[in-house]
């Protein structure tokens, strides 16, 4: 079972992928959005027997708000299921349907049929479990393997912009031997190299002045800094990379420090923008929730999450791409798209605005024990 998100870095003759494993309990959930708030396109997991889940509706919902191509879509467990094409062919169908339901569209999108078990075979070998495919003459498609080969980039595109590393919490270290202070992360936007100061946030805005550190490297990594990487010159978008530190700003345990929080790194000419009040906007996709004015919900942005506060119903509009039309309503209904102003209940958050990091302005909010809600944020007000 997958708790924490993990990046397996995968090197193909023309191109490199990083893939980001997410859990799909929703005790995990934020873990879960961390991957998609990532994620430049998607392959949607699905077991064979059970068939799409109510967190399978959930993630669809938020590849659409998300504009995240969904690329593949994995039928697991074909085992369980005998490698029977019907019960292939049965799931596949569920799959569609609940798709189109969400507007999520599948013109270009490739069925795998994969298991992880096979008789006869040791449960620690690599590889699909099905070894050739053997166990299912009737289908005549690729791997999973076989498709990241052949993946068409065009649906893909990097981002541009300022320097932006996330780091996760869990993936920061104070002694590696032969290293010192390193941290595994995601470049987001343009680049990282070595003798930068990066400065992190929102633990500089919570100390009151700069919280910095100078590379001392950069490498890639296959999804953790104890793994031998390769050393490189500067770190690109979409590149998971470990980082060593020099020149640190503070004395405090650096695990320490980021223990519990995700954080956003960029250069301290150019840092990242954290604020306490913020301009949203988001719609509800859950049917049975309705937000109001007065209630405070967990956000979940990028690697970190912060309770927020509704303040302020600004205004409406039915869809997407809609006009917007003030309101004084102080509810916000399913399928409502609302413009809206939070405060941060208990420290700031570290977020971009959509118009100039939208992969970083992204967030999903969570009422109660669910995820009902998705959006971006428009402005950081202060």
């Amino acid at each position: 079972m997958t708790i924490l998100p993990s990046m397996v870095r995968f090197q193909f003759d023309q191109h490199r992928i990083t893939v980001i494993d997410t859990p799909g309990q929703e005790t995990y959930a934020n873990n879960r959005f961390f991957g998609m708030f990532q994620a430049d396109a998607a392959i949607l997991v699905v077991d064979v027997k059970q068939g799409p889940q109510p967190i399978t509706t959930q993630v669809v919902r938020i590849l659409k708000g998300f504009e995240i191509p969904l690329m593949a879509v994995a039928l697991t467990k074909m085992d369980r299921v005998d490698y029977e094409e019907s019960a292939f062919r049965e799931t596949e169908e569920l799959v569609r349907l609940l798709c189109e339901d969400h507007g999520v569209v599948l013109d270009n999108t490739t069925f795998i049929p994969t298991s992880a078990y096979s008789p006869g075979r040791d449960i620690h070998e690599p590889g699909e479990g099905i070894l050739g495919y053997e166990k299912i003459d009737w289908y005549d498609g690729p791997s999973i393997y076989e498709y990241m080969s052949k993946l068409d980039h065009q649906r893909i595109r990097p981002p541009a912009g300022p320097c932006r590393v996330v780091i996760h919490g869990s993936e920061v270290y104070d002694n590696v031997p032969g290293i010192g202070k390193t941290a595994t992360a995601l470049v987001e936007a343009g680049s990282v190299r070595p003798e930068q100061t990066l400065q992190f946030e929102p633990l500089s805005a919570e100390k009151g002045s700069p919280v910095t550190a100078r590379v001392r490297s950069v490498q890639l990594t296959r999804g953790h800094i104890a793994t031998p990487g390769i050393p490189v010159p500067e770190g690109h978008p979409r590149q998971l990379v470990g980082l060593a530190f020099k020149n640190v700003s503070f004395k405090e345990s650096l695990r320490d420090l980021f223990k519990g929080r995700g954080v956003i790194a960029g250069p301290s000419s150019n840092p990242p923008k954290v604020g306490k009040r913020l301009r949203l906007e988001l719609t509800v996709f859950d049917p049975d929730t309705v937000l109001k004015v007065g209630e405070v919900w967990t956000m979940h942005v990028h690697v970190d999450r912060a309770a927020i506060a509704l303040d302020k119903v600004l205004a409406k509009r039915p869809t997407d791409s809609g006009d917007w039309e003030d309101t004084d309503e102080e509810g916000i209904l399913p399928g409502e798209w609302a413009r809206i102003e939070v405060t941060c209940a208990n420290r700031p958050v570290a977020i971009e605005e959509a118009d100039t990091l939208p992969m970083l302005s992204k967030f999903v909010i969570r009422h109660g024990k669910k995820a009902v809600a998705y959006g971006r944020c428009v402005k950081v007000i202060e």
